[in-house]
């Protein structure tokens, strides 16, 4: 079962998988056409027509395709899925719906904080509030931050969620940078609603601001692009400012996952290594990733 709470049929059911491992060619018959008829569902809707969707429509609709990357499936299938020639092929569209979804309801969402009475309350009652909760305490236990310091977040979003709970959950000041200046002026609203305009500040700009912003460790939005680009920046400022020992977090998809956005690739993340990875648990769609500089 997932954890939105809003009902729909499930289209792909585990008695479709009874007497197959779920990690095999068999496997990757029985949800090819699911798959594809997710594809050809999606294709009736440009971003105006997914913006014009009530708001239970429109999360039922990405539920299905929820389903499909939290499927128990192993590692083998997920490369076969993504290398199938006609799944292949369709990746970019479900990709970029995936995308639009995302923004869509953010926006759903700070417009909801700014105009109720309970602020907080509305948003530990938002669907996927259990995801943001889940994933933040994940990172928490990884992030070893020390008191007082400050945490970059590039890619911060219309609601800033992540910085708000690392607030909420573990006192974490920050700094949250976004690159659309209409966004960042509806992200620092919601902080101010929260009661949050003290512990977490929004920057309208790209991630070469931070030779600027006072911060200590850095996180990379899953959706903040491109990553080669924001990742050959942070080489250099972190060598320009002296700060070669900070650690760099940064969000990814994996196995099944994959499905919903493009991984961070290995030269994407040229001239840093991996030191740590942790890995989603139950709906949770990011794996989280720690990198240093090389040497």
């Amino acid at each position: 079962m997932h954890d939105v709470n809003f009902h729909h049929d499930h289209e792909l059911t585990q008695h479709e998988f009874l007497g197959c491992c779920k990690d095999c060619q068999h496997s990757l018959e029985i949800i090819k056409p699911h798959i594809m008829a997710f594809a050809d569902r999606i294709r009736q809707y440009d971003e105006a027509a997914l913006r014009a969707l009530p708001a239970d429509d429109l999360y039922r609709l990405f539920l299905i395709l929820d389903d499909l990357a939290h499927m128990d499936a192993g590692e083998h299938l997920a490369e076969l899925i993504l290398a199938e020639p006609e799944i292949n092929a369709v990746l970019p569209e479900i990709r970029a719906y995936y995308d639009t979804f995302f923004s869509i309801h953010e926006v759903h969402l700070a417009e909801r904080l700014l105009h109720t009475s309970a602020p907080w309350e509305t948003l530990k009652s938002f669907p996927l509030y259990p995801r943001y909760e889940a994933l933040v305490k994940n990172q928490i236990e990884l992030y070893n931050i020390e008191p007082g310091s400050r945490l970059a977040f590039i890619g911060c979003g219309p609601v800033p969620s992540s910085l708000i709970l690392l607030n909420h959950l573990a006192g974490i000041r920050s700094v949250g940078l976004e690159i659309d200046d209409a966004t960042a002026a509806l992200s620092r609203k919601v902080v101010g609603s929260l009661g949050l305009e003290h512990e977490i500040d929004i920057v309208h700009g790209d991630e070469t601001l931070l030779r600027d912003l006072d911060w200590d460790t850095i996180l990379v939005a899953a959706m903040a692009m491109p990553k080669k680009r924001i990742f050959g920046n942070l080489r250099r400022i972190l060598m320009e400012t002296g700060k070669t020992d900070a650690s760099v977090f940064y969000r990814t998809y994996s196995g099944m996952r994959a499905i919903l956005h493009a991984p961070v690739a290995a030269d994407d993340i040229d001239g840093f290594t991996i030191v740590g990875r942790f890995f989603p648990m139950g709906r949770v769609n990011n794996t989280v990733v720690i990198a240093k500089l090389d040497g």
